[in-house]
């Protein structure tokens, strides 16, 4: 890797902070960009006024990839739909869900084209290119939401999408990739230029701008580190993803299949909303710190059995199986003890 670019990576890290920091002193000195701390909807878990616009910092900071004119550019015109849904989202609160589907969708159709990012080996069939295509969109799409669906906590998306990237920096810097290194360091840096605000006090938040725009990271991320790299199983980004991945998947079911609701819409029954309520005990930056070690968990034997399918797939069901059975047990006292 050349380590000239570091250069580049202090950049993004230095624009992410100072965004911060005057988002925070702008926002409270004209009133705007503030997130109601007075709503009823149930991710609102804050008491003062705070901005929500965290996601701008971020999205300034990941310019610096384009640097990389292999990949680093085509990512940044792509993310382009997909943060502006967020953002305007942010900003005034009056895009419905479907319409912010169909903008991320562009994001996604622009990505397929320019740097063809379709999944079709999918290690127990080889899908056609055009099934490799729906299967992408959806996953991409579903990845976008869970990354925002594990938002509401101070530094828990923001943090878990740090840890999932600088998973892909050092199985990068392993196999010589030193593109996708660059690009998982840039995205790295303009994360942490928010977590310092973010985590623990909860000075400004991500918003759907920076949520949605860190899922497309993810997920197109995770796809070109696997298209671009044979030694690496199509299962070790699984992984890596497993908990916003599997928050998406059965948050979508239960929504749909047990509630009756639209899955498009949020609720308070969350992974971390349980955790929130009967572990940690109400504690904000708590619920983020209990989470953490089950990413850096997995996070780690992927990156231990990258090259072994079997063992993936055996760790992708320990977590689903895990997940679900806490899931189960937690709920139903809920339940029991008329909490809700």
């Amino acid at each position: 890797m050349d380590y000239s670019l570091l250069i580049y990576v202090l950049g993004a890290f230095i624009v992410s902070l100072v965004t911060q920091y005057l988002v925070i002193d702008l926002s409270h000195k004209k009133g705007i960009f503030i997130d109601d701390h007075n709503s009823t909807l149930p991710q609102k878990l804050h008491s003062e006024p705070t901005p929500r616009i965290g996601g701008m910092g971020i999205f300034l900071a990941i310019l610096f990839m384009a640097k990389d004119l292999e990949l680093g550019l085509y990512i940044i015109l792509s993310i382009i739909p997909a943060f502006l849904a967020g953002f305007l989202e942010d900003l005034f609160a009056k895009i419905s869900p479907l319409r912010r589907l169909l903008i991320m969708s562009v994001s996604v159709g622009m990505i397929i084209y320019l740097r063809d990012a379709v999944v079709t080996n999918f290690v127990v069939f080889e899908a056609p290119y055009w099934l490799g295509v729906v299967i992408t969109t959806i996953a991409i799409l579903g990845l976008i939401n869970g990354t925002n669906m594990i938002d509401g906590f101070n530094g828990l998306s923001s943090g878990v999408c740090f840890l999932i990237f600088s998973t892909y920096f050092a199985i990068s810097i392993h196999l010589g990739d030193h593109v996708l290194a660059y690009i998982s360091l840039i995205c790295m840096a303009a994360i942490l230029g928010f977590l310092i605000f973010n985590f623990p006090l909860g000075k400004v938040f991500l918003g759907d701008g920076g949520a949605y725009s860190l899922g497309f990271l993810l997920a197109v991320l995770s796809i070109m580190i696997v298209k671009r790299n044979d030694q690496i199983s199509p299962w070790f980004a699984m992984v890596c993803l497993i908990y916003p991945v599997w928050e998406v998947i059965f948050s979508f079911t239960r929504r749909t299949l047990v509630h009756r609701l639209s899955p498009l819409y949020p609720d308070s029954k969350h992974f971390h909303q349980l955790i929130f309520r009967n572990i940690t005990k109400q504690n904000n930056p708590k619920t983020t710190l209990f989470i953490y070690p089950i990413v850096i968990l997995f996070n780690s034997l992927a990156l231990f059995f990258y090259n072994n399918t079997t063992a993936l797939i055996i760790i992708s069901f320990g977590f689903v199986a895990s997940y679900s059975i806490f899931y189960l047990i937690f709920s139903r006292r809920e339940i029991n003890g008329q909490k809700v």
